[in-house]
């Protein structure tokens, strides 16, 4: 069965990183020579014009940007830290040459020092993302609740080992019944009874959920409660659920998750927010440029509300087709 929290994916302008020789269309300049052949040369021009100037303003755009982020927020970012952590990596993965040989299947090409850059470049754009994007402590209380559910799924094309609806009803219902005669053995029941796999061994909980998160059937149902109360039978499209509200406060660590998990649930309901963020970032560092068909392209496809709208709907759909 899908997961019954929404997936929330961090949004970034992403594109896969080359190095590139000029890119000025018109220009005089035919580039540098790469490959000499009796047939005749290739030169870096020839590279670029193969490749078309979407591809070329994208590669373009993310070394300028890559170059911004770290100029900005390197003074702000543990690097030692990040590097120590790849190492460790390394180490679990049994030696640098099975890591560097797993990082070739990835993306053949791919160097070590590559993949420390790329850990680097991600926390570079993390914090600029925390910048941009504020989430306060009173958004979170307003916004996030704990919770533990039991669900008796109804069949579908998902949960082909699902119920008849009349079936999973009345299993939930009596199962219900059950609990509010004992409140104390929720837990219990859960563990035993529950046909979410993700959450059934631990006694139906849920953690803490955000707003806009969850089938909002259920989602409203949880937001009414209060701490410790139980729910009806409440129905949403994974089958029947019996929801409680649990008690206690958000660690500082997982406070600090759910203020991730929300700057990216804003960020996907308004682009613009980020979208904005990235244009006065690069307005600061005065980036100016020179090729009209590069400055339309990124304009176009990167620096872009719906563009970026239609790349996490395809971030969206491989995550869950995996």
């Amino acid at each position: 069965m899908k997961s019954i929290k929404k997936l929330v994916l961090p949004v970034t302008l992403s594109a896969s990183v080359l190095t590139l020789g000029a890119c000025g269309n018109g220009s005089d300049n035919s580039g540098e020579t790469l490959i000499e052949t009796k047939a005749g040369d290739v030169s870096s021009q020839d590279v670029l014009d193969k490749m078309g100037s979407d591809e070329v303003a994208q590669n373009a755009f993310q070394i300028v940007l890559n170059k911004v982020l770290k100029d900005k927020y390197e003074d702000k970012v543990d690097t030692k830290k990040l590097d120590k952590q790849v190492d460790k990596q390394i180490e679990q993965y049994g030696g640098k040459k099975k890591f560097e040989e797993a990082l070739q299947q990835e993306k053949p090409g791919a160097t070590l020092k590559d993949f420390k850059e790329s850990q680097k470049t991600s926390k570079y754009q993390e914090e600029f993302i925390n910048d941009s994007i504020k989430v306060s402590d009173k958004e979170i209380e307003e916004n996030a609740k704990k919770g533990s559910h039991i669900l008796i799924k109804v069949k579908s094309e998902d949960s082909k080992d699902g119920l008849s609806d009349k079936e999973a009803k009345k299993k939930a219902d009596d199962l219900l019944k059950k609990i509010k005669d004992n409140p104390d053995d929720f837990d219990k029941i859960a563990k035993e009874e529950t046909q979410d796999e993700g959450t059934k061994d631990k006694n139906g909980s849920l953690g803490f959920v955000l707003k806009g998160q969850m089938d909002e059937a259920f989602e409203k149902s949880l937001f009414k409660l209060k701490d410790g109360e139980i729910s009806d039978v409440v129905k949403s499209q994974y089958g029947y659920h019996i929801i409680r509200a649990d008690k206690g406060e958000a660690s500082k660590k997982q406070k600090e998750s759910l203020k991730e998990q929300y700057r990216q649930m804003k960020i996907q309901k308004e682009p613009k927010l980020i979208i904005n963020a990235y244009k006065k970032l690069l307005d600061e560092y005065k980036v100016d440029y020179k090729d009209k068909d590069i400055k339309k392209s990124i304009e176009d496809n990167i620096l872009n509300a719906k563009a970026l709208q239609q790349q996490q709907m395809q971030a969206a759909q491989q995550q869950t087709a995996q």
